[in-house]
C-alpha cells in the first residue's frame, strides 16, 4: 500500500523554489547564477522541513539530488558532505545517551539526588535541576533526558506524594516540578555544546562561515548565566507557580525504595560512568592535546561497544541518529556552498551596508530577540536553527566591530533558550504539557515570564561574561 502523497503540503515549498529559480535574471549582479539557484533550492527545502510533506530526511535526499540534476554538485561532493564531523559528533552523542538509559545509571543518579537533596519541594527541584545538569553534558536529546528519565521520576514522585492530576490534586506538588523540569530542561541544553543536538547544528553551521567554537569555549562562555539560571528559575517558578506541599519528608524514603529495587552497581553502570567521567574531561582539555570533540564522542561510543554496555543493534535502533546523519550532513553541504559560491558574503556584505553607523552590540541584542520570539512560528528546533541561523549570523557578521566568535555563540545560546515560547516549542513541551500537571493557560504565561527572565540573564550577564573572557 503506497503512503499518502500529501500535495497541499508540497505547495509552497514547490511554488517559491520555481518562483527564486525563475527570478535568476534579475538576481543581484554580484551572484553568481549557480549561487542563486542553490539559495532557490536552499530555501525550498527549508519551507519543505517547516510543511512537513516528508521527514526531514527524505526532503534534504530530493533536494541535494535537484541540486546535483541541475550541475551545481557533483557527487563526489555530495559523497564527501556525509563524512562531515559535526553530523557524525550528534550522532555519537546519541548513541552515548542510549548508554545512559540502557544501564539505568541515569536513573540511580536521580534517586541519589533526591535521596540527599529532596526534604523540601523547592530542594527537591533544585535536587532534580543538578540531576537535569549532569546528564545534559552526555544526553544531548532533551527529548531523551525529560521522557526517557526525568518525566518518568518526576511523575511517580509525584503521585507517591498524592499529586495527581487524576484526582485533581496535581497542584500539590507536581505542576511546580513538571513545569521546572521543563524550563531547567532548557537551561541545561544551553550550557553544554553536548547538551542539545541543535547547538552543535548551529556551530555546524557557524563553521561553514569560517568560525570554529570549541567544547570548551562553548561550555565556559554559557557558565555563569547558566548557573544563575539554575538557580533563579527554581525560586521564581516558586514564588509565581507555588506547590501546595512545601515539605517533602517521604522523598528520601521514596527514594531509598527506589535504590533498593536497582541494587547495587551493575557493571555496565560502572562502565558507563567512567566513560562519561572520561568524556567530559577530554572535552574540557581535548583541544590541548590534538583531540577534538567529535574524536572524544567517538571514543566514548567505542569503548561502551567494546565493554557490552551498547552493542550494535542499540545503535541501529537509534532512529533519530541516522536520520539527523543524513539530512543536517545535506543541509551543511548546502550552506557551506553557499558560502563558497559567495552568498553569505554578499548577503553578510549587503545587509551590513544597510546597518552602517549601528552599535553592534545593540544589532546582537535585536538579532536575538526576533530570533527568540521567532520560535512561536516553528515547532521544531533544529527547522529553526536550519532555517534562519546561517542567516542571521550573516547579519551580524556584516555589522562594522561585530565579533565573530561572540555572534555564533550568542545566536548559538539563543537556539535553545527560545524553547521557553509554546506548548509546541519542541518534543519535551509536546509531552509535558499534556500530561495534566500544568494548564494550557499556565503553560503559555510561566514560558513568557521565565523567558523574558531567560533573555535578561543572558543578554545582561551572559554578554558581560564574555567580557570578561576576553570574547570581545
Amino acid at each position: 500500500m503506497l503512503d499518502k502523497f500529501q500535495w497541499k503540503k508540497w505547495l509552497l515549498p514547490v511554488a517559491i523554489g520555481i518562483v527564486l529559480w525563475l527570478l535568476t535574471p534579475f538576481r543581484p549582479t554580484d551572484i553568481s547564477v549557480p549561487a542563486w539557484h542553490l539559495f532557490a533550492i536552499f530555501i525550498a527545502t527549508i519551507i519543505a522541513c517547516i510543511t512537513k510533506p516528508l521527514p526531514m530526511m527524505t526532503t534534504t535526499l530530493i533536494a541535494v539530488i535537484i541540486a546535483t540534476l541541475t550541475g551545481i554538485f557533483n557527487m563526489k561532493e555530495v559523497a564527501a558532505g556525509f563524512g562531515n564531523s559535526t553530523a557524525w559528533m550528534v550522532a555519537m552523542c546519541m548513541f552515548l545517551a542510549a548508554g545512559f538509559i540502557k544501564s539505568g545509571l541515569g536513573k540511580r543518579i536521580a534517586y541519589l539526588f533526591v535521596k540527599f537533596f529532596g526534604k523540601r519541594t523547592l530542594g527537591l527541584a533544585y535536587a532534580l535541576s543538578m540531576v537535569e545538569t549532569v546528564l545534559a553534558i552526555g544526553i544531548p536529546s532533551n527529548n531523551a533526558r525529560v521522557n526517557g528519565i526525568m518525566y518518568p521520576i518526576i511523575d511517580n514522585l509525584s503521585r507517591e506524594m498524592d499529586s495527581d492530576p487524576k484526582n485533581g490534586t496535581q497542584r500539590k506538588m507536581g505542576s511546580f516540578l513538571v513545569f521546572n523540569e521543563y524550563e531547567i530542561n532548557i537551561v541545561t541544553s544551553t550550557m553544554f555544546l553536548t547538551g542539545l543536538a541543535g547547538n552543535m547544528i548551529a556551530m555546524g553551521l557557524a563553521k561553514t562561515q569560517g568560525i570554529e567554537v570549541s567544547w570548551m569555549q562553548w561550555f565556559l562562555a554559557a557558565l555563569v548565566p547558566g548557573v544563575i539560571s539554575l538557580i533563579v528559575i527554581p525560586f521564581v517558578l516558586y514564588k509565581i507557580y507555588p506547590p501546595e506541599v512545601k515539605e517533602t519528608p517521604n522523598a528520601k524514603a521514596w527514594s531509598e525504595k527506589r535504590l533498593a529495587e536497582m541494587g547495587p552497581m551493575t557493571p555496565a553502570e560502572k562502565i558507563m560512568a567512567v566513560v562519561f567521567v572520561l568524556a567530559i574531561v577530554l572535552w574540557l582539555i581535548g583541544s590541548k592535546i590534538g583531540i577534538d570533540a567529535t574524536e572524544v564522542s567517538f571514543i566514548a561510543v567505542i569503548l561502551l561497544l567494546i565493554t557490552g554496555v551498547i552493542n550494535t543493534k542499540d545503535m541501529l535502533k537509534e532512529s533519530f541518529a541516522w536520520n539527523i546523519l543524513t539530512w543536517l550532513s545535506i543541509i551543511m553541504l548546502m550552506s557551506q556552498k553557499l558560502m563558497t559560491l559567495g552568498f553569505f558574503p554578499w548577503f553578510s556584505k549587503t545587509l551590513g551596508a544597510m546597518l552602517h553607523g549601528a552599535n553592534w552590540i545593540w544589532v546582537l541584542v535585536v538579532l536575538w530577540l526576533a530570533y527568540f520570539y521567532l520560535h512561536y512560528l516553528f515547532p521544531s528546533v533544529a527547522t529553526q536553527i536550519s532555517a534562519l541561523y546561517a542567516g542571521f549570523l550573516s547579519i551580524a557578521l556584516g555589522v562594522a566591530g561585530m565579533p565573530p566568535l561572540l555572534a555564533a555563540l550568542m545566536l548559538g545560546f539563543d537556539g535553545s533558550l527560545y524553547l521557553s515560547t509554546s506548548t509546541y516549542s519542541a518534543g519535551p513541551a509536546a509531552l509535558l504539557s499534556t500530561t495534566g500537571y500544568v494548564e494550557t493557560k499556565d503553560w503559555w504565561k510561566l514560558s513568557a515570564i521565565i523567558g523574558v527572565i531567560l533573555n535578561i540573564i543572558w543578554l545582561g550577564v551572559g554578554l558581560a561574561w564574555t567580557k570578561v573572557l576576553g570574547y570581545w
